[in-house]
């Protein structure tokens, strides 16, 4: 239904600029009717915005209320500057009340517009629009403005001064509109996005045609017909509200080669230009300098910016790549190596150079089964991470410990990091000792030691899966020896 509402407003606009049009090039002139138009063009375009910010939530309905309150200043522009005519029968002021309303129109549709890209996290865009900004105007001052301005003494440049607010103002909304779409802006669909865009190039035509014709050339006639302008962007902004509640969110799409390289070469279009015109034009004024300076400074500083977030992204990336694979190498219980990992560890250890001797201690806890039962899974969890945290208290370079599964762990070590079979049996004591000691888990006292089976490379095994094997059968020896000690595979 609402995009049906659209759709009529549409053509209700379209013929509604096309009257308006058709009214002032046949008159050339204010009369009634066009006063009445420009007023009510942005007033029924509020009415539908304030139904818009009514239907919507979180961010958007606040990027509505700020374009349904400039739509509100347009509309109390256009009744002050009517009033002149029709109330008080006097000449409206160049610059006056209606001014102000304008200039914060203007100013509250890049806010808008603005604030929605900053709301999206794309933070490059300000010094983006100011190095587009700065080098337009510069061009604008010194072959558009400058040369009229100095030929003709009656001119006023205060005037011409504020006028230039709308054109850049609204070039400022469509170059951000740009950027959203280069960038992959999704949070609005393509069709509000694309009246959107259609305003903001509205608002500028008529704010560009209003300086160039009016102020500079003075062809008041045409004054009614570049109104139209500002009519239909008032209608865009409306009709891109309605098509906001029906359109679907875009889907973000892979970005083409053209796509990135159009994206990145947009703020230093302007740069270009004022080099080409330096070279081809050799214009070196006070403005043009000052312009060319400030364009080449921010486009330093954008690019500072540029590779400080990319270097931000990358160390966001190293990061996660390092969580990542703690997360497929450990246990996600205990935070020890996972089975897979540990027998890759030891079968690097075996095929390392020199066919260095390894030991593998091999163990699980005494009763665990039991205290599973009789105290819950939870407590059976808190047990097996108690083990690991003592077990990574004898962490050394070189050694490696894992969780198997269920309640058991196993050691890697080289035989050369301890030095002798002695320091073997050392560590091996001090592994039982350590886990037998008491365990309180929250409210609750546990006990448990384990049985520590050690098998050596190359004597007990020449493989991994049989090293590991002798160390589980050398545990079920400690276990038959009654538990809390360790025993050596006596092979079988």
């Amino acid at each position: 239904m609402r995009s049906i509402h659209s759709s009529r407003l549409l053509i209700f606009g379209l013929l509604f600029v096309f009257v308006q049009a058709a009214v002032s090039l046949g008159y050339g002139q204010y009369i009634l009717p066009l006063y009445l138009m420009d007023i009510l063009a942005p007033a029924i375009s509020l009415g539908v915005v304030i139904q818009v910010i009514r239907a919507h939530t979180g961010p958007q309905k606040g990027f509505w209320l700020l374009i349904g309150t400039a739509l509100f200043c347009e509309m109390t522009a256009q009744l002050i500057w009517g009033s002149y005519e029709w109330i008080w029968q006097t000449e409206a002021p160049d610059i006056g009340i209606a001014d102000i309303f304008w200039v914060s129109q203007s100013l509250i549709y890049l806010v808008a517009f603005y604030g929605w890209v900053r709301s999206g996290e794309k933070n490059r865009y300000l010094l983006d629009s100011m190095i587009l900004v700065v080098s337009l105007a510069v061009v604008s001052w010194e072959f558009l403005i400058k040369p009229i301005y100095q030929g003709d003494e009656n001119l006023d440049l205060i005037t011409i001064s504020v006028d230039l607010i709308y054109p850049i103002t609204s070039l400022l909304m469509v170059f951000i509109l740009t950027c959203w779409l280069l960038n992959g802006e999704r949070r609005m669909s393509r069709r509000t996005m694309r009246m959107l865009a259609i305003g903001c190039l509205s608002y500028m035509s008529g704010d560009t045609l209003y300086m160039l014709l009016i102020d500079i050339h003075s062809l008041d006639s045409l004054e009614p017909w570049i109104d139209t302008f500002w009519t239909g962007a008032a209608f865009c902004m409306a009709v891109a509200g309605l098509r906001s509640l029906s359109g679907k969110p875009g889907t973000a799409g892979a970005e083409g080669r053209v796509g990135r390289v159009i994206r990145f070469s947009v703020p230093y279009i302007g740069l270009l230009l004022l080099i080409g015109i330096l070279v081809f034009y050799r214009l070196t004024t006070d403005v043009f300098v000052w312009g060319l300076t400030l364009t080449v400074l921010l486009v330093l500083v954008r690019q500072i910016h540029f590779l400080t977030e990319r270097e931000m992204l990358n160390d966001k990336l190293r990061q996660s790549l390092r969580r990542l694979e703690r997360i497929a190498s450990c246990d996600s219980l205990t935070g020890l190596l996972n089975r897979r990992v540990f027998e890759l560890e030891l079968e690097g250890k075996l095929s390392g150079p020199g066919q260095e001797p390894v030991a593998v201690l091999y163990f699980d806890l005494d009763k665990f089964k039991p205290i599973n039962d009789n105290h819950g899974h939870r407590t059976g969890d808190l047990l097996l991470q108690a083990v690991a945290e003592r077990l990574s208290s004898l962490q050394k370079d070189g050694i490696s410990m894992a969780r198997l599964g269920g309640d058991e762990f196993a050691i890697a070590v080289p035989l050369s990091s301890l030095g002798s079979l002695e320091r073997l049996q050392e560590l091996s004591e001090a592994v039982v000792q350590l886990l037998s000691k008491p365990y309180r888990l929250e409210e609750v006292t546990l006990r448990t030691s384990p049985s520590v089976g050690i098998a050596l490379y190359p004597q007990d095994a020449r493989t991994m899966p049989d090293l590991l094997d002798a160390a589980d059968q050398a545990m079920y020896e400690a276990k038959r020896r009654g538990g809390r000690g360790f025993a050596f595979y006596r092979g079988g």
